[in-house]
């Protein structure tokens, strides 16, 4: 009994398997070409970052142009105008139009005449004119951005030794102003027939004008060089010829010295004087105690007027040895 079911569920099977459908196989040329291998790409190493942060390198496009369509009066016609390209402004842009116009600004200032210099307004003459400190300056018609204050009084104190002080100002857009002190002169000093000017301070200076000072000193010799620093704001034509206590010394003299009687000098008896009275009076070089010494001066006169006495020479240039010559 068994071996009949058996047998049975085997036919079943076998007829199960011979009723299928073969698989019929495809012919060769229908089947798909191998695909060819690609090279493989070189890796990609990112540092300092995540792969997802990485951005390939993308050529710019040509850039986008702005497009005009026209409509006509026909019903489905349109005038395509031309295409205009969009204007980016950039840094670069702006910076060209800033240095372009800052130099058309400065072309302006260096040739426009309203930044001209026209005219000089000069303060504090007494004797030198204004035409003479205008030709010196040389700075009518230029730029106002050219002048130069220090150069200017350099250049003033050099050509006008008189000039104890100079100053300049510049007054945007036309206007320089100078302001000048001159020197007084109180000393007519005379040599070689060459006279130059004394002011109080010993700077010696041409003349100019016809006031000359009222003490006049005419010397054979030039006096020693002041052992004292020179004044720094002195010019370099001014020149300091005589110490300030010898020009105290002078103006001493000259109001003991007889009216309208010049004082001299010379380098071995010093400062003094030939009186009307028919002598020479002489009180050294050295001026220090030079009160004293007119002082013994006048009673040594006193003296001799007293004794009738008629001197060559009353000499005072040592004052504790002074001494008279009378005449031979």
């Amino acid at each position: 009994m068994q071996s009949k079911e058996a047998n049975t569920r085997a036919d079943v099977v076998r007829q199960r398997r011979t009723n299928r459908p073969r698989k019929t196989k495809a012919p060769v040329s229908s089947r798909r070409a191998p695909k060819a291998k690609t090279p493989a790409q070189p890796p990609v190493l990112i540092r300092g970052g995540l792969p997802s942060a990485y951005t390939p390198d993308r050529r710019r496009g040509k850039q986008a142009k702005r497009r005009y369509d026209v409509a006509l009066n026909t019903p489905g016609a349109e005038m395509r105008l031309p295409s205009l390209p969009r204007l980016a402004i950039g840094w670069r842009l702006l910076s060209g139009l800033l240095v372009v116009g800052l130099a058309s600004l400065i072309y302006m200032a260096w040739t426009d005449p309203v930044f001209q210099v026209t005219a000089i307004q000069v303060r504090g003459l007494q004797r030198l004119d204004k035409q003479d400190i205008t030709a010196v300056t040389g700075i009518v018609g230029e730029p106002i951005f050219l002048v130069q204050p220090e150069k200017i009084q350099q250049d003033l104190k050099a050509a006008f030794p008189e000039l104890a002080r100079a100053a300049v100002a510049i007054k945007i857009p036309t206007k320089v102003e100078v302001e000048v002190v001159e020197r007084q002169p109180i000393i007519a000093w005379v040599q070689d027939e060459q006279t130059l000017w004394v002011d109080a301070s010993g700077v010696a200076f041409p003349p100019r004008g016809e006031d000359d000072p009222s003490i006049r000193v005419e010397a054979l010799n030039w006096p020693a060089a002041p052992t004292s620093e020179s004044d720094p704001e002195l010019g370099k034509a001014a020149s300091q010829l005589l110490s300030v206590d010898m020009v105290n010394a002078i103006q001493s003299m000259d109001e003991e010295a007889p009216k309208k009687t010049p004082l001299v000098y010379d380098s071995q008896h010093g400062l003094g004087w030939k009186d009307s009275r028919g002598w020479e009076a002489y009180f050294g070089t050295d001026v220090e105690d030079i009160d004293m010494k007119l002082y013994v001066y006048k009673a040594i006169v006193k003296r001799l007027k007293k004794d009738h006495v008629r001197p060559e020479l009353i000499s005072v240039e040592f004052v504790h040895a002074p001494f008279y010559r009378l005449e031979r």
